[in-house]
């Protein structure tokens, strides 16, 4: 098994630039999507975010997401390499959440920064906290979204000597 270290960075940049992708998407897209506005019958205006369309937009975003990950940014690489690569990642991601999680000093003003490079992997927690109603358990299982990755890769990398 051969890996090749120059293509360890792709994952890691992949996910990071795909995060900030879909939080600005989800801000300045997804209003028109999921926000309804009602005026009351006192003349006040009524924000919210209706939960099935914030949903299905969101799933559709990590899907989106997923697939072109998988099939485009790493269609050259084997299924080993995006495993090292994807755990480079995630080992970044997991000690950022341990960190927010249990650090009782933890900065929200890091927090909110770092959201934006949190969010492909914030919508898979999200999902699965809606399902198993457990945070810790969803925030700290949705780090291994990247390894999602995987089963796109190449069995081998054939190299011509």
């Amino acid at each position: 098994m051969k890996i090749r270290t120059n293509t360890l960075w792709r994952v890691p940049v992949f996910c990071l630039l795909s995060s900030w992708i879909s939080f600005y998407l989800s801000v300045y897209l997804g209003r028109f999507f999921f926000i309804v506005k009602t005026v009351g019958a006192d003349g006040v205006s009524e924000v919210s975010a209706d939960p099935l369309r914030s949903a299905i937009f969101n799933g559709g975003l990590f899907l989106m997401i997923l697939l072109l990950g998988g099939l485009w940014a790493f269609r050259t690489m084997s299924r080993a390499e995006i495993a090292v690569s994807a755990a480079i990642i995630s080992a970044i991601y997991l000690s950022l959440t341990l960190m927010q999680l249990y650090l009782s000093n933890f900065p929200v003003s890091i927090s909110v920064e770092l959201a934006t490079f949190q969010n492909w992997i914030g919508i898979l927690a999200s999902s699965l906290y809606k399902i198993t109603g457990r945070f810790n358990l969803s925030v700290l299982s949705a780090n291994l979204a990247p390894f999602l990755f995987v089963p796109f890769g190449r069995k081998a990398i054939h190299t011509s000597n």
